[in-house]
């Protein structure tokens, strides 16, 4: 029989591994043997957290933190994004401290996070990117039409950019122009297919994700 203080360890270490509240979902990295980054996903309209951040966790958590702010404005039985970064940073630096709870120390709030948007919230993630300089080096953008000032997001530290679409998704073109425009501008970036699908998640979601995050991040290969 394993000893009682063993399993009061073991049990408060696996509930430590995700936390869930009015302000969101985090889940705790794979590796929390050091300080590791944030990586931000934000949703999209008529959704929640709870949607679709369990779908790409076990990619996500290979590099960091997964953290999923709930969207500040309610739609019709979900939620989204509405106003400005502002208004969104509230509940995205209340998720960042839920999950910097999770693990104390143990969160590199210094830089180096990627952020990730989908549909509504892909437009907040660039914001994000240039209102809080050099803390977001990385960007996911998901299913969404996006204008991208290229002086103003590397002035703002980020490094590389990744906007990814379904083939039958209605933004696709203008984010693969989007994509060719930026990476011809000086700042690298690219556009990647998410599968045959409209607006919506492929299944195998979380090994995309797991390669979007290795290349924002400028790893030639994601972590296994």
């Amino acid at each position: 029989m394993m000893p009682v203080a063993y399993l009061v360890m073991a049990a408060a270490l696996f509930a430590s591994t995700q936390a869930h509240g009015p302000w969101g979902v985090a889940f705790a990295p794979r590796d929390a043997s050091a300080p590791r980054p944030a990586i931000v996903y934000l949703h999209g309209m008529w959704a929640s957290p709870e949607d679709s951040c369990a779908t790409f966790e076990p990619g996500a958590t290979a590099f960091g933190f997964l953290v999923c702010p709930r969207g500040n404005a309610p739609m019709e039985g979900g939620r989204m994004w509405s106003g400005g970064w502002a208004d969104a940073a509230r509940q995205v630096h209340a998720a960042l401290d839920a999950a910097q709870s999770m693990a104390p120390g143990k969160l590199d709030a210094s830089g180096g996070g990627t952020l990730i948007g989908y549909s509504n919230g892909a437009w907040f993630a660039v914001q994000g990117a240039l209102a809080e300089p050099h803390r977001w080096t990385g960007l996911v953008l998901l299913s969404m039409k996006v204008d991208l000032e290229v002086a103003k997001l590397r002035a703002a530290g980020v490094e590389r950019v990744l906007l990814g679409a379904g083939d039958k998704d209605m933004a696709r073109a203008a984010m693969e122009a989007t994509a060719r425009a930026t990476d011809a501008a000086g700042l690298p970036a690219r556009f990647v297919s998410l599968g045959s699908g409209g607006h919506a998640f492929p299944d195998d979601m979380s090994e995309r994700m797991r390669a979007a995050i290795a290349w924002v991040r400028g790893q030639t290969s994601p972590p296994e």
